[in-house]
């Protein structure tokens, strides 16, 4: 359970709100008619674990851009060395840019993200990148996902799928609570981390003191 992997860290559950940590999720995940369908994915360990442990700020790009729902579907093409988010049935539709900006309006107070995997606007690393043709010659990452990560380097971000390993949720989770502290308290907050991660196993430990490493070379 994710509440008791929290407490051998020694985190203590919120219980107030604002004493959580804030992290975005794509708003889908939360189970909001958002989608370009005019339907959701609502995730169940976001939606129902996860709200528990942190607070929760829902994010449609695409929404946020103004797009309608239901509204036509947009894909990421490949063009001159580029990768744009464009119409599918209209190519003269670029959102690249719009969706990009995105990134830069959310609230600072951010200690991860959870973002809906193969989404034009928001995937990590699964969203299918197309040909002029559209032809699916590989994966990259949803435009708003990219500019996301090249402003938040040491944000923890995830896939709503790669959540869906108990493995990986467990270390995204320990890592949000660890960035969360690091923002409250700097390195003195780093270094009681630390010394209190000594209490996992393999491999969350490494992968802990990874991720520790990361934000100690940063200024919260």
């Amino acid at each position: 359970m994710l509440p008791d992997l929290l407490r051998q860290m020694g985190f203590e559950t919120p219980r107030r709100d604002i004493d959580k940590p804030v992290i975005g999720v794509s708003a889908c995940l939360m189970g909001e008619p958002v989608r370009h369908d005019g339907d959701h994915r609502r995730h169940a360990l976001v939606h129902d674990q996860l709200v528990a442990l942190v607070r929760v700020t829902p994010v449609c790009p695409e929404v946020s851009i103004g797009l309608p729902v239901p509204r036509p579907p947009i894909q990421v093409v490949e063009l001159n060395n580029q990768r744009r988010v464009r119409g599918v049935a209209d190519p003269d539709q670029d959102f690249t840019e719009a969706l990009s900006e995105q990134a830069g309006r959310l609230p600072g107070s951010l200690s991860g993200f959870v973002l809906k995997s193969r989404s034009p606007s928001c995937g990590l690393g699964t969203t299918p990148v197309h040909d002029t043709r559209g032809s699916a010659r590989g994966l990259g990452d949803g435009a708003f996902a990219n500019a996301l990560a090249a402003r938040h380097p040491r944000l923890p971000m995830a896939n709503d799928c790669d959540l869906d390993d108990p493995l990986f949720a467990r270390a995204f989770v320990l890592r949000v609570f660890c960035h969360h502290h690091w923002r409250a308290g700097g390195n003195a907050a780093l270094r009681m981390l630390r010394h209190r991660s000594a209490t996992l196993g393999e491999p969350l430990l490494s992968g802990t003191r990874r991720f520790l490493d990361r934000l100690a070379r940063a200024t919260p």
